[in-house]
């Protein structure tokens, strides 16, 4: 356990960090004396990170009550708390930045039973302005897009607490408590439904959703984790990603014969899926989660993949899945496909007896760490599955520009495209989850198929993880109510171009990165991606993580949490975050317990009109 130690060095100049420290360190003696014993050679020998100044944040232990938020008042020193906003209730879930046509900026926030519209035009001073109440449950993402001059969100409803519904309609395969519903924004006082729509190939509900525009058209996909009842034979995309184009106002689709122009069940029409090739995985937990899309940023166009648009799965143990959504039936680039797969969705709700189309599979990636060294990636499927902590993978998105990364590793040449992908722990031995950095740059062509190569370049865990473990597998603190505590959730990735005006924070190289992490009870994560890759072959992986780190905060507002009207999430901690997303130099935080925070990190100020993100 050397590898894992810490030093944390403490100033005591001021007497309410003494008590605040002295108090964090009664907590993590507890902790540490339980797990494992630190000699002073180990201790001596360990790198010091700054940033840990103020100790180690993820608390746990005897005394302690994750649902009080003043004891969780602890950052890096270098991240500023702006502002929170409590809204109305808790169960708060995925957000999304936009600034919309009028200049001001809003955040739409995804909130159980409805969902909420911040004006976070002042950073300091934010505003709740508008809000949808869905009367179906559970209301976990939200997407907005603009078109033809009008706003729409795009949300969805999975039913997870079947009983918990206001009104109580019941059962998993009720149409009006598993769709996905439009809604008009542009009046975000007054917030406006358009359509629902309802896949009957997929009565779970949907859990995630992603918008992307392909050749001036917006799509919507939806993660659809459904294995009950399901039949693979009949082409039944039991875990895939239902795939919808949206018939808007100034749709190309509104001149084709055959589309109605509006009206309910005319806006979202179903076009095809995509499903992961099941005899590729290696069996366990195969569960698709979240996914993102990417048109390929590459500008080469002798490149094969130039202009192809791609979907990417978190599939937990079948790991990051890769899909070509190129040639989607569309209304222009394919008009007849386009009626023909679209009336037969909408004949069978979705069945796949008339739903056909379905989007190839072009690579993917499983390499997850092995921690026990028996040269097996650790997963359920090798017999080291601990939680998840390697091999659960939730959460996946692009890195949103190609990079050049020869200054810091010169074997990978020329510009390269990164993936970035995010465990989901439920309880662990030791251990919070990992996040990987993948190289998704190579591909090969067989028999005039295009696949992708990735590969590990790097990786990243809280540095502090060795000294903590946590839920039922955790014999320190056999506390069930404990599952997923300090676990990744979801991230968003920033870039920054670096000049005269805006120094390099890293490795040079003319770009910084940098990755913002939700991690649930053990608050907000900042990490930079040029040291993981530099330092991705390490050994001492303690050591190269401390490195990588550039921040961290718990937020809180000294509220006292309370647990969730639910059967199924019975945790009232705070922070408890669900989401993190870079916007122009600031970071908004949904807490699911709480509301909506926005923080900044320093060295984002230069970037507060610029830089790009995933979510952009």
């Amino acid at each position: 356990m050397g590898e894992q130690s810490l030093v944390t060095p403490i100033d005591f100049g001021n007497k309410e960090i003494l008590i605040l420290v002295t108090t964090f360190l009664v907590v993590i003696s507890v902790v540490s004396t339980s797990i494992f014993f630190l000699s002073n050679d180990d201790m001596n020998e360990t790198s010091v990170n700054p940033i840990f100044s103020g100790g180690d944040p993820l608390l746990q232990g005897e005394g302690h009550d994750h649902r009080n938020a003043s004891q969780h008042n602890l950052s890096s020193g270098n991240v500023e708390l702006l502002d929170f906003e409590p809204l109305t209730n808790p169960g708060n879930a995925e957000i999304q930045v936009a600034t919309a046509p009028d200049g001001r900026t809003y955040v739409y926030q995804a909130g159980w039973s409805e969902f909420h519209i911040t004006d976070v035009t002042d950073p300091r001073n934010i505003t709740q302005v508008g809000k949808y109440y869905d009367p179906n449950t559970q209301v976990l993402d939200v997407k907005y897009l603009e078109y033809d001059g009008r706003e729409y969100v795009i949300t969805q409803n999975q039913l997870i607490d079947p009983g918990y519904a206001d009104p109580n309609v019941g059962e998993w395969s009720d149409p009006f408590q598993v769709s996905v519903n439009l809604i008009d924004v542009t009046d975000k006082t007054n917030p406006i439904h358009v359509d629902s729509w309802y896949d009957a190939d997929h009565p779970s509900g949907p859990h995630n959703l992603y918008t992307h525009m392909i050749d001036n058209e917006w799509y919507i996909f939806v993660a659809n984790p459904d294995y009950e009842g399901c039949d693979i034979a009949v082409g039944e995309a039991c875990g895939g990603v239902t795939i919808a184009h949206l018939n808007l106002q100034g749709s190309a689709a509104r001149t084709l014969e055959g589309v109605p122009g509006s009206g309910y069940g005319h806006t979202v029409i179903k076009v095809g899926e995509y499903e992961v090739a099941w005899e590729t995985t290696r069996g366990g937990w195969i569960y698709i989660h979240d996914m993102t899309v990417q048109t390929w940023p590459g500008t080469d166009p002798q490149d094969p993949r130039y202009e192809h648009t791609y979907v990417y799965g978190a599939y937990w143990e079948a790991g990051v899945r890769i899909g070509d959504v190129t040639d989607v039936p569309h209304p222009v680039n394919s008009p007849e496909n386009y009626l023909f797969y679209g009336l037969g969705c909408k004949s069978t709700v979705g069945s796949p007896v008339t739903c056909l189309w379905r989007a190839p599979e072009v690579g993917y990636w499983m390499d997850f760490a092995d921690f026990d060294g028996d040269g097996e990636p650790d997963s359920g499927s090798t017999g080291n599955e601990n939680g998840g902590r390697s091999s659960y993978i939730h959460y996946t998105e692009p890195y949103p520009e190609m990079v050049d990364i020869s200054h810091i590793r010169p074997e990978l040449e020329g510009e390269r495209h990164l993936v970035t992908a995010a465990v989901e722990v439920l309880s662990t031995d030791v251990g919070t989850g990992m996040i990987y950095v993948i190289d998704n740059t190579d591909y090969e062509v067989v028999n005039g198929n295009l696949r992708f190569l990735p590969k590990l370049v790097g990786d990243w865990e809280i540095p502090t993880s060795g000294l903590h473990c946590f839920g039922e597998s955790c014999e320190a603190h056999s506390d069930g109510e404990e599952w997923l505590l300090f676990s990744p959730h979801n991230l968003d990735s920033g870039h920054f171009i670096t000049d005269d005006e805006k120094p390099d924070q890293s490795y040079g190289g003319g770009w910084d990165g940098r990755l913002y992490i939700s991690h649930y009870h053990a608050g907000l994560w900042i990490v930079d991606v040029e040291t993981i890759i530099a330092t991705g072959n390490s050994d001492d992986r303690n050591s190269s993580h401390l490195s990588s780190t550039v921040a961290y905060i718990l937020p809180q507002n000294n509220a006292y949490g309370e647990p969730l009207d639910s059967n199924f999430y019975d945790f009232g901690w705070i922070p408890f975050l669900w989401a993190a997303e870079y916007h122009d130099g600031y970071t908004y935080l949904s807490c699911i317990t709480s509301g909506l925070y926005i923080a900044q990190l320093d060295i984002d100020i230069p970037y507060m009109e610029e830089g790009s993100s995933t979510d952009d």
